[in-house]
């Protein structure tokens, strides 16, 4: 009798020791008690979701609820409750069944974008239940022209994207022709943005369909697209097909097409032009002696795709390279400005027209003005590529130096010509610095965080270096779209503390920190760059006391607080050697205002940067 009062003693306080900490408390077999104390067996359990999809997108969700009940239908409250999964994320909101007899967990989709069934179980009580929820929304689009002449190259994208309509990166791609055309490749991987290029060479005529897809088994996603190769011939007359030609900016160049049949020229024709940058001169052109011409031009560098389409839909394309040529600035800049005896860093040049276009084409040069170190350049002249560089290689020499102790300078000829220098310093002795802060905020007004940070500065034995001064910078590496969510702590079912929830994190746009919006920079296409300097430090400048130490605070709005993300460099320099520490983090709310559920959060519900699930949304 001991022994079997001890066994139901245990049943009863769940000391099932391989439970899940998702479980909650055990894996026991009983229910709720009742009145005498007893213990009530779990007849059932079944498991719903409140959706039988889920997107493929990252962070797609759908709720979970288990109702348990004993064998006479009536509802447990208080049974434990077990959730499992695979291929996913699971979030156990309520482990132990409430008055109604439910648990709830939340299904997450976690970093695998591919078409799937996903399989959840919850137990109690020795009783299971599982609900298969499908994973859907990922697909595979081919874009491009379908028809294309005998002899033609045409190009097509690829894009592969998920539920929420986002790139979906690093994946194969599967490309096939049912023709005897010639594919540029039969397999690539997607870029950040989720797609390929294919070139097509058109051999053969007919009809032919390239293929192409992703994925294998059930979560296979395909696309086709139906090409006609049309004998006709129809080209750009290109001089030199395989290189692209460039034109110097505002200068106008004519481009012209070529439509033939059976060797003899096609008159009357109407062709249909259009680039991706520059403006024609006329958009829609007849040929004559089988010829159709368009003057192109364009104030802004970078290149351009000219196509022109026949009424039959025939395409052919072209791409030249709009350069600028007057250069009126220069910006050098070295991967490494702090280096070890015979250490390699690469110095860059960049120019830059007086309208902030990258100038192509020029020859810059370099050399050393001083150099305590005796290093030398490896090369002396660079010419710049389509982003407006000019590289050379520099190597430290076999000693240290002072603070910039090298100076390198960049000059051209061309336009203005314009020159600048850098300082590089080559150190000897390696030093070390650590940054940290607690976790506590100060609220120095009602609209200002101020948080302590504090840099220690040591030897390569750890002994603190007293004296030195420790240069510090703060820059945006993300920002975060989305809104706080009400949320339920501490498990009572009433929400008691705000929560933000980032619909997307996108990377910072100044992705050259120069501070310009430069092209192609403006990701989400609001005419500025973000995030903005949500952020400062004071004070400005620091001196380590005898421990090695320097406090400062970071200030920045209250209202800015969980949607900026910053990386904290330091910088510190003794007798020539150089060393830097660095921080990753967001910017953080006091406890106290996210846990006033009666009063809104620190700059309101939603994100000062929106709360778009795409980073190419401005909203």
């Amino acid at each position: 009798m001991a022994a079997s009062l001890l066994s139901l003693l245990l049943v009863a306080c769940g000391g099932d020791s391989g439970s899940s900490p998702l479980a909650g408390p055990g894996n026991n077999n009983g229910g709720g008690g009742d009145d005498d104390g007893g213990q009530v067996a779990v007849g059932s359990i079944n498991l719903l979701s409140d959706s039988p999809q889920i997107g493929t997108a990252a962070n797609s969700q759908v709720t979970l609820t288990a109702t348990v009940q004993d064998s006479n239908g009536v509802l447990l409250p208080e049974v434990p409750v077990t959730f499992s999964t695979s291929g996913a994320a699971l979030q156990v909101v309520n482990a132990v069944t409430d008055p109604n007899g439910n648990a709830q967990a939340i299904l997450t989709n976690s970093s695998n974008p591919q078409n799937r069934t996903i399989s959840v179980t919850a137990a109690a009580g020795g009783q299971t239940d599982t609900v298969s929820v499908q994973a859907t929304g990922t697909d595979i689009s081919i874009s491009g022209p379908t028809a294309v002449s005998i002899g033609a190259t045409a190009s097509y994208t690829v894009r592969l994207t998920d539920s929420n309509g986002n790139g979906i990166s690093g994946e194969t791609i599967s490309v096939s022709s049912s023709g005897s055309n010639t594919l540029t490749s039969t397999s690539q991987t997607t870029s950040a943005t989720g797609t390929v290029s294919l070139g097509f060479t058109a051999n053969t005529g007919g009809t032919d369909t390239i293929t192409v897809s992703a994925y294998s088994g059930g979560g296979t996603v395909q696309a086709s697209i139906a090409v006609q190769v049309d004998q006709d011939s129809f080209l750009f007359n290109d001089p030199d097909p395989t290189q692209i030609e460039t034109v110097n900016l505002n200068t106008p160049e004519t481009v012209t097409v070529v439509l033939t049949s059976d060797g003899e020229p096609v008159n009357g024709e109407s062709i249909t032009f259009s680039a991706t940058r520059g403006t024609l001169s006329a958009t829609q052109v007849s040929t004559a002696n089988g010829e159709a011409s368009v003057d192109i031009s364009s104030s802004t560098a970078g290149p351009s795709i000219i196509s022109a389409t026949t009424s039959d839909g025939l395409t052919a394309t072209r791409q030249i390279e709009f350069v600028a040529t007057n250069p009126t600035s220069l910006i050098i800049q070295a991967n490494d400005t702090q280096l070890n005896p015979q250490q390699e860093t690469e110095v860059t040049a960049v120019l830059r027209d007086a309208q902030n276009n990258l100038v192509k084409g020029q020859p810059v040069t370099f050399s050393i003005v001083t150099d305590e170190s005796n290093g030398q350049l490896l090369e002396s002249q660079a010419t710049t590529d389509s982003l407006g560089r000019a590289t050379v290689t520099y190597q430290a020499g076999n000693s240290g130096t002072a603070s910039d102790g090298v100076v390198i300078q960049a000059q051209t000829s061309a336009g203005t010509q314009p020159s600048s220098t850098i300082s590089l310093t080559v150190g000897g002795q390696a030093l070390r610095i650590t940054l940290g802060t607690g976790n506590e905020i100060i609220e120095p007004d009602s609209v200002r965080y101020d948080r302590e940070w504090v840099a220690f500065v040591t030897d390569v034995n750890g002994a603190p270096v007293s004296g030195v001064n420790v240069e510090l910078k703060l820059l945006p590496i993300s920002y975060g779209k989305g809104v706080y969510v009400a949320t339920d702590i501490d498990g009572d079912l009433e929400p008691d503390q705000w929560v933000p929830n980032r619909s997307a994190t996108c990377d910072a746009e100044d992705v050259n920190l120069n501070g310009i919006l430069d092209q192609n920079e403006d990701q989400n296409n609001n005419l500025k760059l973000e995030p903005s300097n949500d952020a400062t430090f004071a004070p400005a400048t620091l001196t380590t006391g005898d421990d090695g130490s320097a406090m400062f605070s970071l200030l920045y709005p209250q209202s800015n607080c969980s949607w900026a993300d910053f990386r904290l460099t330091a910088t510190v320099e003794v007798e020539g050697s150089e060393s830097q520490g660095t921080a990753e983090f967001t910017l953080s709310c006091s406890a106290s205002d996210l846990n006033n559920i009666e009063a809104s959060p620190p700059g309101g519900i939603e994100s000062k940067y929106g709360s778009a699930a795409i980073c190419s949304d401005p909203n």
